[in-house]
Order: structure tokens, then C-alpha cells, then sequence
């Protein structure tokens, strides 16, 4: 299998990432954000109903967490003593701010322990710069503008810690969690704001829908490289989302994968780069 295929780390294609839900006459936003998680995954999971099966999640629905791509589960394909494992080790990716929206866990015979799956949606201090989704998001409590109402924004359990930032409602990621970095301070929406996020996002998801036909491809790409995809990326992720100053923009996720991409490519045998990079 090629390396770039068994690390969930494929060029993300329109067609594979761009998740969009299909026309109905009742859109029900509840269970469409549920089967982002449920529907892609069900060929990937055991399904069977034995007891080594059946794992609760560790990362509840409606959590901020901060997440990185995680070098080091991508390290692992290469002996620690070589060249392309030390330059895979030496790149940064950057750290993102999200809302984790959707989880799934699964028993991995191989490895004896459970594998952890979430679907995030961004938060960022701007707006989607996308035409499209420029209006895809809900505020966040504490606000500084006085024209929003607080009624308006998502407010968490524990004060958010910055100031005017925005939840992304239709553009996201799905990772496979490889490294958690715990902590006894989460915050979490409270749960009537988390159905209100689902509900907008299902609004979003359904108009996106509507006009999906008419986007042009530039914009189609843009947007697929930033929607929840069906291939889960390894990463790292922290739960006490204060004190990372560090914290990037979404559009920048799309620039550290394909930079782990090249990365990666360069360190596989020529007669294996050209069918990794082509399989989507």
C-alpha cells in the first residue's frame, strides 16, 4: 500500500472532500452533522456487536480542543536512524483552533487499543474569506461588537479565553487522534448553544447545497481542501486551548498538508511516488 494512502494523507480532491448533503423537502441538521461521522466510516469500523468492540469515546461532542498534524505518527513509516524521518520530524505544522462536532472509536486489533475519530469544525478570529461561506459561522461569547445581541453567540461553560471569534459551520476536518495532551480545564459549549450551532449548520450545509452547481472550479478546490473529508489525518491535539499564541488560520491546514505531502513523496521510492500521488 502506498505510504501516502496507509497515513490517511491523500491530496484532498474536490470529490472526496467536499461534503455537501442532499436535497430533501425537511433538512434535519441534527442528524446530518451526526452522519458526517456515522455514514463515511461505517465500511473502515467494526461494526460487530462483541463486547471488544463497543468503546466509549474519550472527546465529547461540543469541546474546544487546539490540533496539530502529528509528524510523529507520520515518522513512524521510517527508520528513526534515516534521512526522510528526520525531515518529516523537523517540519512544524501549524496549530488550529476547533470544535469538536462529531467522534467515533473503534477497537484496533492490531495496535490493542482504541482509535479515536473527530470531525472539528474551525473557529478562527476572521470570517471565511470564501465568498460562498462568508456568513457560514456563529460568533463566540465574549463579544466586543455592541450590534450583537448575546442571545446571538455560542457561549461555552468557562469563559472562552479571546475576544470576536468566529465557529465555522460548514468547513472542517476529520482526525484520527494519535496523541491527546489532557487537561483538567475544557471548555465546552453548553448544550442548548451546541444544537443551536447544529441547526445553523444544517441551514448552511443545505444552501451550500443549492449552489454547489454554479461554483467555479477555483472555488470548488478552495473549498474541498477545507470541508470534512472522509480520510481521517493523525494528529495531536490539546484540550486546555489557552496560552497557545501560536494559533493559525484555517486556510494555512490546507498549506501544512501539502507541504507533508511533498515531504513525503520525496521520500518514497521513485516507482512508487507517481501511483501515491494519483490514487484519489
Amino acid at each position: 500500500m502506498p505510504r501516502l494512502e496507509s497515513l490517511s494523507l491523500l491530496p484532498l480532491s474536490p470529490s472526496e472532500t467536499c461534503w455537501i448533503p442532499p436535497s430533501t423537502d425537511t433538512f434535519d441538521a441534527r442528524r446530518y452533522i451526526s452522519s458526517l461521522s456515522a455514514d463515511p466510516l461505517t465500511a473502515s469500523f467494526d461494526i460487530s456487536p462483541s463486547p471488544q468492540n463497543q468503546h466509549n469515546t474519550k472527546i465529547r461532542p461540543g469541546t474546544y480542543i487546539i490540533f496539530a498534524l502529528s509528524t510523529t505518527e507520520l515518522a513512524q513509516e521510517y527508520p528513526q536512524d534515516s534521512a526522510d524521518y528526520r525531515n518529516i520530524c523537523e517540519y512544524t505544522p501549524g496549530r488550529y483552533l476547533g470544535l469538536v462536532t462529531s467522534t467515533f472509536a473503534r477497537w484496533n486489533e492490531d495496535e490493542g487499543s482504541t482509535d479515536e475519530e473527530v470531525i472539528v469544525h474551525f473557529v478562527s478570529k476572521y470570517t471565511p474569506q470564501l465568498s460562498v461561506v462568508a456568513d457560514h459561522f456563529v460568533p463566540i461569547f465574549p463579544v466586543s461588537s455592541t450590534a450583537l445581541e448575546d442571545s446571538s453567540a455560542l457561549h461555552t461553560g468557562i469563559l472562552f479565553p479571546w475576544i470576536d471569534y468566529k465557529q465555522w459551520t460548514t468547513l472542517g476536518v476529520r482526525l484520527r487522534v494519535r496523541q491527546t495532551n489532557p487537561s483538567s480545564l475544557v471548555f465546552e459549549l453548553c448544550n442548548e448553544d451546541f444544537e443551536r450551532f447544529e441547526d445553523k449548520a444544517g441551514k448552511d450545509y443545505s444552501r451550500l447545497e443549492t449552489i454547489d452547481a454554479t461554483l467555479d472550479d477555483e472555488t470548488r478546490d478552495t473549498l474541498a481542501r477545507l470541508s470534512v473529508a472522509p480520510v481521517a489525518l493523525p494528529a495531536e491535539i490539546w484540550f486546555d486551548i489557552r496560552n497557545h499564541p501560536d494559533i493559525n488560520e484555517p486556510p494555512r491546514f490546507a498549506t501544512d498538508v501539502d507541504s507533508l505531502e511533498s515531504i513525503i513523496a520525496g521520500c518514497m521510492p521513485r516507482d512508487h511516488e507517481s501511483s501515491a500521488l494519483d490514487e484519489e
